[in-house]
């Protein structure tokens, strides 16, 4: 989760580190024309347009960190349990927000299809869930072994009591072997960069706290698909 957390905030760090520099030159050009007859009115406006161009990008990425951590700001506590109500719209925001920056570097589209209001109301602990749906959609995009312009749909639908989550992707798959292990020991298709953890703690949230279960479907070289049941 930690991990998960500075990467997640890296990247508007590092912009913001670029826009103070950008804006210290811009301040010395400033400092630097003052006086200067050659320098015109619209000269001095320009630079202050430049200023005010940064000062956007800087307040963008800082209310993009504050999204981040109050989404995750219940997972950080371990004994935090607590049973509570939210709507699927709040689900996906939270969603969208975590998964903004890995979605862009790896240059995948996650598309939503909803069958369902996206004001239905879920009962549980909706940061556990978070989770479970973020390390789902990471290795859907691991899937792909960085090829530009691909897709993962996630689908929301509800079959009788039961809601069901999909998600999908067209990558390189599972092979039998790893299929027989998944969900029985942190099994993983990443080698040494990868531990199974995550998939395997996802599908004991899923148990434990939502009462649903996790199904898949794959086939190597072909569609890796997981579809995760949560009880409503």
């Amino acid at each position: 989760m930690i991990g998960g957390i500075a990467h997640n905030l890296k990247t508007p760090i590092m912009s913001i580190s670029g826009a103070t520099e950008a804006l210290t030159d811009l301040i010395k050009e400033y400092d630097t024309s003052i006086g200067d007859p050659e320098v015109t009115n619209d000269d001095h406006h320009d630079i202050a347009k430049d200023m005010e161009s940064w000062v956007s990008k800087i307040k963008t990425h800082v209310s993009y960190m504050s999204d981040v951590i109050t989404a995750v700001k219940g997972q950080a506590i371990s004994s935090n349990e607590s049973v509570e109500s939210f709507t699927i719209e709040e689900l996906l925001s939270r969603v969208s927000i975590l998964m903004k920056h890995e979605l862009k570097h790896s240059l995948v589209d996650l598309n939503y299809s909803l069958s369902i209001d996206k004001n239905f109301v879920l009962h549980g602990n909706i940061n556990a869930l978070v989770q479970v749906i973020d390390n789902l959609v990471s290795n859907a995009i691991q899937a792909y072994n960085g090829k530009p312009d691909s897709v993962i749909d996630f689908s929301v639908d509800k079959n009788e009591n039961n809601l069901v989550f999909s998600i999908k992707d067209y990558g390189c798959g599972m092979s039998k072997e790893v299929q027989d292990k998944l969900f029985k020991e942190m099994v993983t298709t990443k080698g040494k960069n990868g531990t199974g953890l995550g998939l395997f703690m996802s599908y004991s949230n899923i148990k434990s706290k939502f009462n649903g279960s996790i199904t898949f479907e794959s086939e190597v070289r072909k569609r890796y698909y997981f579809s995760y049941f949560v009880a409503s």
